[in-house]
């Protein structure tokens, strides 16, 4: 894991430090990200992290089709590269009163590459949405890189600043596509051998049928199993399946 924190001095009573930690996940890396959904997507972000000049690339999709695993891929990339890079979660970053957005998002323009999920759940509001559109146009006047995650497409989301939105729309606009039982299957099989397990046709099957919908759900199978079968010195079996996940 690597862990990257945001840290920022807010201009309040002891001007305390406020620290957002954020962890990455080293095994979400683009060369284990299925463009399936999206096969134009896989260049322009290999076009976005060569590039000098400033870019940016909005992806939106349904919860579960791997935005949070496309963003700290690129990050990790840009960061192999020698870049400077960051990974926000919105998720996490709405938890920082709004009246201190300007401060929170103050002096990232620095990095090369930003990459800003569930940017959705911010720019609704308007202290959020300012700052970011300052930001915005500060990464762009240094030639930088961002790349978004959203719900919905930058027509229709949510937006408190008219401004943001056409700068969103500037983007490089992609929607990620939920992938079927079929690919999400060789999907999971996939990362099971990455992490030295083996998962027959039947084991998938087993697993789809007893599972929560949706490819994280699924992913967060195979992690528990994981772990189960390192403790437990165990190959994947239905039997242990079942022991595992209690079905």
């Amino acid at each position: 894991m690597t862990t990257i924190a945001i840290k920022n001095v807010h201009q309040q009573l002891s001007f305390r430090q406020l620290t957002l930690g954020v962890t990455l996940n080293a095994q979400q890396q683009l060369n284990n990200f299925s463009f399936s959904g999206a096969p134009a997507l896989a260049p322009a972000l290999d076009d976005l992290l060569m590039s000098k000049k400033a870019d940016s690339v909005y992806v939106f999709g349904a919860q579960g089709v791997g935005k949070s695993h496309l963003l700290q891929g690129c990050v990790l990339r840009a960061q192999e590269m020698g870049q400077q890079a960051i990974y926000i979660s919105c998720r996490e970053l709405i938890q920082i009163p709004s009246v201190q957005a300007n401060e929170c998002l103050e002096g990232l323009e620095s990095n090369a590459l930003i990459c800003v999920d569930d940017i959705d759940h911010l720019i609704n509001d308007r202290h959020w949405a300012l700052a970011w559109f300052h930001l915005y146009n500060k990464l762009m006047q240094q030639s930088h890189h961002l790349v978004m995650s959203a719900t919905l497409n930058p027509r229709t989301v949510v937006c408190h600043l008219d401004d943001l939105r056409s700068r969103l729309q500037l983007a490089n606009v992609f929607q990620l596509m939920a992938l079927d039982e079929e690919a999400s299957g060789r999907l999971l099989q996939e990362k099971a051998q990455q992490k030295g397990l083996h998962l027959t046709n039947e084991h998938v099957a087993y697993i789809f049928s007893r599972s929560p919908r949706g490819l994280t759900n699924v992913l967060a199978v195979l992690d528990l199993l994981d772990t189960a079968s390192w403790h437990e010195k165990r190959r994947i079996t239905i039997p242990f399946i079942k022991q595992v996940m209690a079905w």
